[in-house]
């Protein structure tokens, strides 16, 4: 048995697939059994309510599950808890024997001192959210866990991310919001091909206790998403770049954006990321190119409903 926690944002719903597609048991764990149940209505799976805030019901969780994924994904009001769900899956992993793989990003390594980066670079400094991230990685990679280091993922299920705000704009007939220079490229991976090679990783047991970096799908600029997004949808697609100092004014309008400035000075540099330690240990594998990626998104976002 597998579980995942977090099973209902992006990663964990893709990763629950992916691993039913390899023929694994599967328990999906979230804090709501009605969300849960809309989610994986279509899939077998064994689902579970449980708040990974609360030890014993984290306990609870995996009991009987010989791998756990830690795929959760918290709000900007939540970061701080980061550290404290990792703390409770690390106690129930040890007390259990179970092994562990966090699904985590690359802001560990912020602020940026090169690129490509890779699992050598630096891990110090940065704003809160970083650091809540790092501690988190750091409590679970002490109790044997392979933490996962992603890219700024976009796709279906997908709801937040430069590049995919930047999508739902453009689905919406909407200037594109753009976060750094029209012409500065950074990587960024399908969220299914993230979820892939997460769940190739449940049958290597030597990636227990290190950090991996997952690949992006090569440098893209703000202006080639307008492009290939203008392709797709039949139309020009207006871009809006913005610098630190215009989203620093526009956050004093926007309160949830106020969060993300402390990740702006790097999110207006170029980066890609450095996968080789990772190739070396599952081999090669197939990114889905931006021009597929953006088009499946683009028509996930046009085919949800529209709120009341």
């Amino acid at each position: 048995m597998i579980s995942i926690f977090g099973a209902t944002g992006p990663t964990g719903f893709h990763l629950a697939r992916e691993l039913r597609e390899k023929g694994k048991a599967v328990r999906v764990i979230s804090r709501s059994r009605d969300h849960l149940e809309r989610r994986f209505a279509d899939l077998e799976v064994d689902k579970v309510a449980a708040d990974a805030t609360d030890p014993e019901a984290t306990l609870r969780a995996i009991e009987g599950a010989e791998l756990v994924y830690d795929c959760i994904g918290l709000p900007a009001a939540q970061m701080h808890l980061h550290p404290v769900t990792a703390g409770n899956i690390a106690r129930a992993i040890g007390q259990t024997g179970a092994r562990c793989i966090q699904v985590s990003s690359a802001w560990a390594y912020l602020p940026l001192t090169r690129s490509p980066i890779d699992e050598t670079h630096p891990r110090e400094g940065g704003g809160a959210w970083v650091r809540y991230r790092r501690e988190a990685e750091d409590v679970l990679q002490r109790a044997g866990a392979a933490i996962l280091h992603l890219p700024d993922f976009y796709g279906p299920e997908a709801h937040t991310g430069p590049l995919q705000l930047a999508l739902m704009d453009a689905a919406a007939g909407r200037a594109m919001n753009w976060v750094g220079g029209a012409g500065v490229g950074r990587e960024y991976i399908y969220v299914p091909d993230a979820a892939a090679l997460a769940a190739r990783l449940a049958d290597h047991a030597k990636a227990s206790g290190e950090r991996w970096m997952l690949p992006g799908a090569g440098a893209l600029t703000g202006r080639e998403v307008a492009e290939i997004a203008g392709r797709h949808l039949g139309r020009t697609i207006k871009l809006r770049a913005a610098g630190p100092l215009l989203l620093r004014l526009v956050s004093l309008f926007k309160p949830e954006l106020r969060g993300f400035l402390q990740m702006v000075p790097d999110y207006v540099k170029p980066v890609a990321h450095d996968a080789s330690k990772l190739r070396g240990l599952i081999g090669d594998w197939q990114l889905t190119p931006y021009e597929t990626g953006i088009a499946r998104t683009l028509d996930w976002i046009a085919a949800r409903p529209r709120p009341a």
